[in-house]
């Protein structure tokens, strides 16, 4: 018989309902977001594990109606602790999994896992509740509302509060303990089972609060054979995972396990994405950067006197912040975000433009690759338009545009979308070791210069301000370009839109080769 009342009763078994969607979909989440940073395809990640998670629910849910009638309460116990301890390790896992190129196998395991276990654990209850007698009401909704409201309220944990504080391994584990934490509550309201479910328990207890202590030095032991160079910082953030590595004098930011700079040849990226800007529009007062969060394409716009005023806006906060605090960050960017001509603002770009009423001499867009459908929204007609309403008459645009040797249909896309959004665009690229071959494009409003003339006035690139690798030679180098990057008819060429994203598909492909 139940020790607690009728009514404690009900509640116990609705609390442990909802710590089976809440811990499960946490997990999912944990693990989703894991392994799109070590995959670099988040669009996979959530799409394919969740639904083998939900699919190998169904099956454990199938397989419970094969066992025999008779020590529900128990069943469920062991269930949920093995529950437990798999939400906990998750992460750990896959991470560990990682160093040996067996991302997707750990990840669709651990989702298979949890997944059967959620499934089968929810009929046990029911059976459970009947025999017992605790009368939920409505016994069928009652549990599955329960289960489904347990879900919403981890996705919106999830996104703002356990990802920002716990990250990727401390959200699992809490997790785990969560769910560890009723199925004790469950074993103590209801007739107890036997001694040896007990001391599983209690073991279960050790092993989630032994990887709480350690496993952040696991990940951090795995995530270092990930990468040659020592890693002297990282953090999970609500958008990305940020890793920062040093080899001698060198430093090198990852985003998401993509690299974004080294200190040994950034500039040549920087002065490359600034310079041919600001030759053309040397009368610039005002300057938007959108991404660029690490202050360097700030501080070469500093170099000018005639900038009075330069709003960057980057989405993650903590990028910004590590800017400004993290040394080799700080010491790159010589202090750009503490001038007093620099305004910092913390926010997604193309929202924050779109409901701007400024106009801007220079707009540097300066974002990682189209490696996913929230940035391809970056890089899509739409977005160009928008950068062009916010252009003053002799404004120009220049934005990084990927590899025009590795990926020379997005290349293209990137320039003929640009094009198709009442700009004037020029291409360009450069050599920075780090990269290989880069690509930009520089823009300005159509009817102002046509591309020819951006051309002729590159051409006679002088830099007005120091550089350490950009002149006239390297200039006219850059707008020249070989057979094989565009096509002969650019009318063949697709536009990339926010209801298809050309250059985000152009980009996976490319890629795929790559790798």
């Amino acid at each position: 018989m139940s020790r607690a009342s009728p009514k404690g009763a009900v509640m116990v078994l609705t609390a442990a309902v909802f710590a089976t969607g809440f811990s499960g979909l946490m997990a999912e989440y944990s693990v989703s977001t894991v392994v799109g940073y070590l995959t670099g395809n988040t669009i996979a990640a959530y799409s394919i594990l969740i639904g083998v998670f939900m699919a190998s629910m169904g099956v454990g849910a199938f397989a419970s109606e094969r066992l025999e009638e008779g020590s529900e309460l128990r069943r469920y116990l062991i269930v949920e602790t093995a529950l437990s301890v798999v939400i906990a390790a998750s992460t750990i896992c896959i991470t560990r999994a990682a160093v040996y190129d067996l991302t997707w196998p750990a990840a669709l395991a651990i989702a298979v896992v949890i997944g059967t276990l959620i499934g089968f654990e929810i009929p046990l209850l029911l059976r459970f509740n009947d025999q017992r007698r605790v009368l939920l009401k409505k016994n069928v909704a009652m549990v599955l509302g329960a289960d489904y409201f347990g879900a919403f309220v981890a996705a919106v944990a999830f996104v703002y509060w356990f990802l920002p504080v716990l990250g990727t391994v401390g959200t699992p584990v809490a997790a785990g303990a969560v769910n560890l934490g009723i199925a004790a509550l469950v074993l103590f309201t209801f007739e107890k089972p036997g001694r040896h479910l007990g001391f599983g328990m209690s073991v279960a207890g050790v092993l989630i609060a032994t990887m709480g202590v350690f496993g952040e030095q696991i990940v951090m032991s795995s995530e270092q054979r990930q990468y040659e160079d020592l890693i002297v910082y990282s953090e999970q953030t609500p958008y990305q995972r940020i890793v920062v590595t040093q080899f001698k004098d060198t430093h090198c930011l990852y985003l998401n396990g993509q690299t974004q700079m080294c200190t040994s040849d950034e500039r040549r990226y920087h002065e490359a994405l600034i310079h041919p800007a600001m030759w053309i529009n040397p009368r610039a007062r005002r300057a938007l950067v959108l991404g660029g969060g690490d202050g360097l394409a700030v501080r070469e716009l500093l170099k000018y006197e005639g900038i009075r005023q330069i709003t960057l806006v980057d989405l993650d906060e903590r990028i910004l912040a590590l800017a400004r605090e993290l040394k080799p960050l700080r010491d790159a960017n010589e202090g750009s975000l503490d001038d007093p001509r620099v305004e910092v603002v913390a926010a997604d770009g193309f929202a924050w433009l779109s409901e701007s009423p400024e106009l801007f001499d220079v707009v540097v867009v300066d974002l990682p690759d189209p490696g996913h459908v929230a940035l391809a929204k970056l890089y899509s007609q739409e977005f160009y338009e928008t950068v062009r309403n916010h252009l003053a008459p002799e404004a120009v645009m220049v934005t990084q545009s990927t590899s025009p040797i590795h990926a020379p249909e997005t290349f293209a896309i990137i320039w003929h979308t640009i094009d198709e959004s009442g700009l004037a665009p020029l291409p360009y690229r450069v050599n920075v070791p780090t990269f290989g071959d880069w690509g930009f494009n520089v823009a300005v409003r159509e009817g102002y210069l046509s591309s020819a003339q951006l051309q002729e006035k590159l051409d006679r690139f002088q830099p007005p301000v120091r550089t350490d690798f950009l002149n006239n030679a390297a200039m006219v180098a850059a707008t020249r370009f070989e057979k094989g990057i565009f096509p002969d008819d650019p009318a063949l060429l697709p536009v990339s839109r926010l209801v298809r994203p050309a250059v985000y598909e152009a980009y996976q492909r490319a890629w795929t080769k790559v790798d």
